[in-house]
């Protein structure tokens, strides 16, 4: 299938699917952010808020004026230095200490907070109560500090307020000194008395006043709350960011995916040989549950994978070759040749396993356990010795022959000569074996495994979820460029885990095996073969 021909709009992932995908990411950076929220509640001092009001009536100097513009200028007043100062002093005095300032009631970092009244358009605030606030480490300096601003802007409004009146009552009495106006002096005192006992009633007549409480719980002190809010903002946060990573890098999330990607069929889905994944199903039985123990669920997820392959082969001919490849470096890929290798000897079918990976050499301590190292596949390829030389049968089953990884040299065969031993070992193995079962390189990383791809007669595609679409779309180019037939994948389920620690567990797994000679694959343990009785016998061919 082309990657041209791909339609990729399938693979664009969820919010949901990113962060199932990287929930570890999600989970830590949310119980981050909660842990910051509840470390700054215990880290800041707490602050405590004193809450009063005021009702301001309407001065008779100001009947004549519009009702919203004298609240105007009332709020104004609360807000002004002159009530500022006042209250510094009056708060100071109370305390008996020099405690607060006028830039804590006027200042850019204010502690005081003055609501004008709810639906208050700017410049004309529409009602005569007036919300104020003055928040303070300390609960008692809180409460002073509201009050204080309540008295001091009591004062300060008697003082505009006399002021006024006096301002016209000065007006009256020049105008009662001059003689043009004599004629008019029984007014003039009338509008003397009347502003004097009009300031008389002002002064008396006090806004009501909502005194402040001292304060018992402080406004930023509520751990709970802070953690949950951070958690919240935390795990919008991580689903972003997931679902930003998600985009970037999408990936493989369903069985069914690698079909619309490879145009071929699913021949087997097998548990993943992680935590929770058929070692988990099988106890102790290792990486080959098909040897180990052939009962399990696990063993059987391998047969029916053998079963597809055994089909192919009916419908080919008596002789196959078939070379199975992956995007990816790793144990999982030679795990599924061995058990697949051993599910198809179970009847009978001689195979010819070809650990063509030497750079792991997983599939050879697989199906050879125990044995030393020795001359195989590489040197096979450089000529320097014969296929018949490097074959071992395997412990495990009489019908299963490995062709090992060999020793890796510094000299490597590549290149036309490389492409050509690969033929002439595929030709010769099918003169003895009925199906050869070849172990590639990973695609992406090693050149020549599409030559291995080239010369075989059938490709299969082992792979797993969360795995790259874009390496898989560059598998298909590559696998189009050798006009490779691709007859189905393996399709691995995921296991639980980080992605980057099960690639970093299977790593150190693989150098192990191959530094040691020990079957271990990635999240296995040490595999040791016990001949089982199993109520599947193997069934022999007859002879002739």
């Amino acid at each position: 299938m082309k990657a041209t021909m791909i339609e990729q709009d399938r693979f664009q992932p969820t919010v949901f699917g990113a962060v199932r995908r990287y929930r570890l990411m999600v989970l830590v950076i949310a119980l981050l952010m909660a842990t910051g929220a509840v470390a700054y509640t215990v880290v800041e001092p707490e602050l405590y808020r004193a809450n009063a009001t005021v009702t301001v009536p309407q001065t008779t100097q100001a009947q004549g004026e519009d009702r919203s513009q004298y609240f105007d200028s009332q709020v104004l007043l609360l807000k002004s230095p002159e009530v500022a100062d006042r209250a510094s002093r009056i708060a100071n005095a109370a305390l008996n200490a020099n405690v607060l300032t006028p830039q804590d009631f006027a200042g850019e970092s204010k502690a005081l907070e003055i609501t004008p009244p709810e639906g208050a358009q700017p410049g004309a605030f529409g009602s005569s109560i007036v919300a104020i606030a003055f928040t303070w480490p300390d609960a008692r300096v809180a409460q002073v500090g509201t009050n204080a601003v309540l008295q001091a802007f009591d004062d300060a409004r008697v003082a505009v307020i006399t002021a006024q009146a006096e301002a016209t009552v000065a007006g009256i009495e020049r105008a009662i000194r001059d003689p043009r106006t004599r004629g008019q002096l029984m007014d003039l005192v009338n509008q003397r008395t009347q502003t004097l006992s009009n300031l008389e009633v002002d002064r008396a007549n006090h806004p009501t006043f909502g005194s402040a409480v001292e304060p018992l719980v402080a406004v930023n002190g509520n751990a709970k709350r802070s953690g949950a809010i951070g958690l919240m903002v935390g795990t919008l946060l991580a689903a972003g960011l997931a679902y930003a990573r998600a985009s970037r890098r999408r990936c493989l999330e369903d069985r069914d995916d690698p079909a619309a990607i490879y145009d071929a069929p699913l021949i087997g889905e097998i548990p993943s040989s992680g935590p929770d994944g058929f070692l988990s199903a099988v106890g102790q039985a290792g990486p080959l549950p098909v040897a180990a123990d052939p009962q399990s669920p696990a063993a059987e997820a391998f047969r029916f994978a053998a079963g597809s392959v055994e089909r192919i082969r009916a419908a080919r001919g008596d002789r196959l070759a078939v070379v199975f490849v992956s995007s990816e470096s790793g144990g999982e890929r030679s795990t599924v040749v061995a058990n697949v290798a051993l599910a198809v000897a179970e009847s009978g079918t001689p195979v010819l396993v070809v650990d063509a990976d030497s750079s792991e050499g997983v599939l050879t301590a697989l199906l050879l356990p125990g044995s030393p190292q020795s001359d195989g596949f590489d040197q096979v390829i450089a000529g320097q010795r014969p296929v018949r030389d490097c074959i071992e049968t395997s412990p495990l089953n009489e019908n299963v022959t490995v062709l090992r990884a060999g020793r890796m040299s510094g000299e490597r065969t590549t290149g036309t000569a490389y492409a050509k031993a690969v033929k002439e070992i595929i030709a010769e193995a099918k003169l003895s074996f009925d199906l050869v079962l070849i172990d590639s390189p990973p695609l992406l990383q090693v050149a020549d495994a599409t030559d291995l791809v080239d010369d075989s007669d059938a490709t299969i595609v082992v792979l797993g979820a969360e795995e790259s679409l874009q390496d898989h779309l560059t598998m298909v180019e590559r696998l189009d460029q050798v006009e490779s037939d691709v007859v189905g994948y393996v399709y691995r389920r995921a296991s639980r885990g980080p992605l980057f620690v099960r690639r970093l567990r299977g790593r150190i797994a693989t150098r192990v095996a191959r530094r040691t000679g020990l079957p271990q694959v990635p999240s296995a343990p040490l595999y040791t073969y016990r001949r089982r009785n199993s109520l599947r016998p193997p069934v022999r061919r007859p002879q002739g």
